[in-house]
C-alpha cells in the first residue's frame, strides 16, 4: 500500500479509549476497597445467630428459637423508635428557651425507663424461650457464640 492510502489511527481516539480504560479501572479498584455494609440491628443479629445456632439444633429446638424471633419482632420495632425519637427530643430540649434542666432530666429519667421496661421484657422472653428448649438444645445455645 502506498503511504496516502495507509491511515493511522487518530491520536484522539488512542487516548480516549486509554481514558476509558483508566475510568473503568477506577470503578473496579473503587468497588473492590469499598467498606463491607454495617451491621444491621439488633434483630439482625439476632436473626443470624438464630439462623447459625438453628442448624446444630433439633429441628423442635431450632422451631422454638425462630418463633421467638419472629414473636419479638414488634418488640425490636418499639426499640428502634423509642432510639429514633430521642434524638429529636433531646435536640429540642437542648436548644429550648429558656433552658429547662428539670426537664431535660425527666427526659433522660424516661428514657431510662423506657429501656430498663424494653430490657426486662426481653429478659423474660429469652427466659421462657430457653425454657421450652431440650436440655441438648441449652447445651448447644451455650456453647455457640452469644450475641
Amino acid at each position: 500500500m502506498t503511504p496516502s492510502i495507509r491511515r493511522r489511527w487518530p491520536w484522539f481516539l488512542l487516548v480516549g479509549s486509554l481514558a476509558l480504560n483508566m475510568l473503568a479501572g477506577g470503578f473496579v479498584v473503587a468497588h473492590s476497597f469499598r467498606p463491607p455494609p454495617p451491621p444491621g440491628g439488633p434483630d439482625q443479629m439476632l436473626e443470624r445467630f438464630v439462623d447459625d445456632v438453628s442448624q446444630r439444633l433439633s429441628p423442635a429446638d431450632g422451631a422454638v428459637l425462630r418463633k421467638a424471633l419472629d414473636d419479638a419482632r414488634p418488640l425490636f420495632v418499639r426499640i428502634r423508635v423509642s432510639h429514633e425519637e430521642f434524638t429529636p427530643r433531646l435536640r429540642t430540649a437542648l436548644m429550648a428557651q429558656p433552658f429547662d434542666a428539670a426537664g431535660l432530666k425527666a427526659l433522660f429519667d424516661r428514657v431510662h425507663a423506657n429501656d430498663a421496661a424494653l430490657r426486662s421484657e426481653i429478659e423474660a422472653r429469652f427466659v421462657d424461650t430457653v425454657s421450652r428448649l431440650s436440655p441438648e438444645g441449652r447445651l448447644r445455645l451455650a456453647e455457640s457464640r452469644l450475641p
